[in-house]
């Protein structure tokens, strides 16, 4: 049992640094391969400080990998396969989305009879 408790802290810690929408969207821009800072400051628009924390993150998570040339720094996967675990969170996301809508539908039908009479 203390095996499977590690093993839920390492998953926990994946998860962990997956859960913010920079972080998703730095592991998604690396998925196409590696990519220098600048190209990826230009696309989230965001203070170079900023990206330096989710990649420290990112990369204690061992989720990616910096190779340093120069001043610059270049970005990879350090595990492509994230490429597949975001893929599934995604089709997830479509899943409960659709159960939502079935819901609201519902919910609308619902208020518009209570509001005909």
């Amino acid at each position: 049992m203390k095996d499977k408790k590690a093993l839920y802290e390492l998953q926990a810690k994946i998860c962990s640094a997956m859960a913010h929408p920079i972080r998703l969207q730095i592991l998604d821009l690396l998925s196409d391969g590696e990519k220098n800072s600048t190209e990826i400051l230009k696309v989230l628009k965001v203070p170079k400080a900023t990206l330096s924390q989710h990649v420290s993150v990112l990369r204690d998570a061992n989720l990616i990998k910096v190779r340093k040339d120069g001043t610059c720094g270049y970005l990879s996967l350090a595990i492509p396969k994230i490429k597949d675990a975001c893929a599934i969170v995604q089709t997830v996301l479509v899943e409960k989305i659709k159960v939502e809508e079935k819901r609201n539908l519902s919910l609308i039908k619902e208020l518009k009879s209570k509001v005909g009479r």
